[in-house]
């Protein structure tokens, strides 16, 4: 078995390569080479970075990675693993992992992250034995209908000043990234929006970050939030602003659109309360891991 960057093969097979190693996954991931192409730079994945173990010169499994400086320190991100079926349960997984591992030290990363399904029993046992540990529970949140609008009302609204923009906004705030979910960064949004929500001072509160997908008929589709954040406050005042950013976000409430949430950290509490209570449910649940490397 031989590791190989994924720079030396083509678009057409990286692509079959992607389709064939998430065959049997538990959510359909093919893609078509076009599609998989836009992947990479929406995600800031790298094809120098990105390896595949090749079996007499057949590529049989993948890791997808991407780098991001994140609070002072080079991160580097699995953004997609697969084995083709026939390979599978062979132990060649740690040797893949092991190679991905290999690139992110050479690139001087310092620390390594990645999202695993929760029942993906198997791979999170691998990633652990690779040094990886548990640093949260995140979950994807959907609502199709029957949003219970009154949880997101309140007067909190009249305390802030809330503007709409851009999700790279929020840089200018200098707000400390932690261990958020990779995809929920703000340079992961393309086409997105965000709302800032700031004090009487002027000093920010709270923020969102979300996009909006319009059919081709113009009219509003879904809207899918990444990112709803209050920074200073807490306890009722901070779920009041949280109420609010979220009224922002999946406006208008009395249209019957599809309203979802992506990679939400467990550990949000007092979010994961008001987005069931609004009538949110799970639709996946993933372990967020993460790793320390050593030179």
């Amino acid at each position: 078995m031989e590791i190989v960057k994924f720079s030396e093969f083509t678009a057409s097979e990286l692509t079959r390569l992607w389709n064939e190693g998430f065959k049997g996954y538990a959510f359909d991931m093919t893609l078509g080479v076009d599609a998989f192409i836009k992947r990479i730079p929406e995600n800031q994945l790298s094809l120098d970075a990105s390896v595949a173990i090749c079996d007499q010169g057949k590529p049989v499994g993948f890791v997808m990675s991407g780098f991001r400086t994140v609070d002072g320190r080079l991160t580097a991100w699995n953004g997609g693993t697969g084995i083709i079926p026939e390979y599978r349960g062979k132990g060649i997984g740690k040797q893949l992992i092991a190679g991905a591992l290999d690139v992110y030290r050479e690139k001087g990363a310092e620390v390594a992250l990645l999202e695993a399904l929760s029942e993906n029993e198997p791979a999170i046992k691998l990633y652990a034995k690779m040094g990886y540990r548990w640093i949260g529970d995140l979950r994807f949140y959907e609502q199709k209908e029957g949003l219970q609008t009154d949880v997101l009302a309140g007067d909190a609204a009249e305390a802030y000043r809330f503007r709409l923009g851009l999700p790279q906004d929020i840089q200018r705030f200098k707000l400390p990234v932690g261990d958020m979910p990779w995809q929920t960064h703000w340079e992961n949004i393309v086409n997105g929006e965000s709302v800032i929500a700031t004090d009487a001072n002027g000093d920010v509160a709270g923020y969102a970050l979300f996009k909006r997908i319009m059919g081709a008929d113009g009219e509003l589709q879904s809207t899918i939030l990444y990112q709803c954040r209050a920074v200073k406050a807490s306890g009722e005042e901070a779920a009041g602003l949280l109420k609010a950013l979220l009224s922002h976000v999946y406006a208008p409430l009395d249209h019957n659109v599809v309203r979802r949430a992506i990679n939400l950290p467990l550990s949000e509490t007092t979010l994961v309360r008001i987005m069931e209570d609004a009538g949110f449910k799970t639709t996946v649940n993933q372990v967020h891991m993460k790793l320390e490397l050593t030179p």
